[in-house]
């Protein structure tokens, strides 16, 4: 069986400050001058006006680190313990990670390789891979025919722009059948396989024969291991394969212009209102907080 994992290498975006999600955060300097002068004549106020320059309205994200998708991390580890399951099986599973993405990922490549992946591939798409998930669906089920995948794993959304449609789109584009929001993953004689997924009114349990596509969701196992040392030496001469779209036969070009573009980015604000009870001692708190906000409540008199 030849299991193939696709994940997203993602900003981490929760280590952005509410400044870098202003409209121009991700423009060049000159850019952000443009629109710093263009603004100051507009009622909207540069937090509402789309941005002139780079992609409309993304923040800046250069500076943060590159993490791995939190569903697309369950899906690698899930894969890892597939691939030991069928070898006790005496089943042999080939494991491969594709990746649509610049040398961002190699990093995160380099790490599945040390952790026993056979193969590592990065699909460079020359375009905007963000909010078009039609062109994601597009190289990765190229790919997948190109390797003679059996299995295909991903999240069940990968960040910002998925909105959750890929495996669908990959399904459909494979012809596979698509089970979603899978939480746990177990090896089978025969070449079958069980999943558990989350469905309205509980778990489900399936028992499937690949190929078929697995979106995973709020898995059990929700963090992937960590290669040690020794690992990362044994495979140092392995290299991630990089691969172009016009290799695999998509037009990343028509398929990206086609995909819906965002012309601005809103921060949502999540702070809740709240009011902080003084007092010199504990008691004088309580009873402020009592006869200010509890005692009508309850109709005391």
């Amino acid at each position: 069986m030849r299991i193939l994992v696709s994940f997203k290498v993602t900003p981490d975006y929760e280590a952005l400050r509410p400044v870098d999600w202003r409209a121009d955060a991700g423009e060049t300097r000159a850019g952000r001058a443009a629109d710093e002068e263009r603004c100051a004549g507009d009622p909207r106020g540069a937090d509402e006006v789309p941005a002139t320059a780079g992609t409309p309205g993304a923040p800046e994200t250069r500076f943060v680190r590159r993490i791995l998708n939190t569903f697309d991390e369950s899906a690698l580890e899930l894969a890892l313990r597939l691939r030991d399951d069928l070898d006790a099986l005496g089943d042999r599973a080939a494991l491969e990670a594709v990746t649509v993405g610049g040398a961002e990922t190699d990093a995160q490549l380099t790490t599945l390789l040390a952790l026993g992946y056979e193969r590592a591939a990065r699909i460079d798409a020359g375009a905007e891979v963000d909010f078009a998930p039609d062109l994601v669906a597009a190289l990765v089920a190229a790919h997948a025919r190109d390797v003679r995948g059996d299995l295909l794993l991903l999240g069940c959304c990968s960040g910002p722009g998925d909105g959750g449609t890929v495996p669908f789109l990959l399904a459909d584009r494979l012809g596979w059948p698509c089970l979603t929001h899978v939480t746990a993953l177990e090896a089978l004689p025969g070449g079958r396989l069980r999943a558990t997924c989350a469905a309205d009114d509980g778990l489900l349990g399936v028992t499937l024969r690949p190929p078929c596509v697995l979106a995973v969701g709020n898995a059990v196992v929700s963090r992937l291991r960590v290669p040690t040392l020794t690992d990362r030496l044994a495979r140092r001469d392995a290299a991630a394969e990089v691969r172009a779209a016009a290799a695999l036969g998509v037009d990343a070009a028509a398929l990206g212009a086609a995909s819906c573009r965002p012309e601005r980015f809103t921060r949502i604000d999540r702070r809740r209102a709240g009011v902080i009870v003084g007092g010199p001692t504990a008691r004088d708190k309580a009873r402020a907080l009592y006869e200010t906000y509890v005692r009508d409540r309850i109709g005391a008199p």
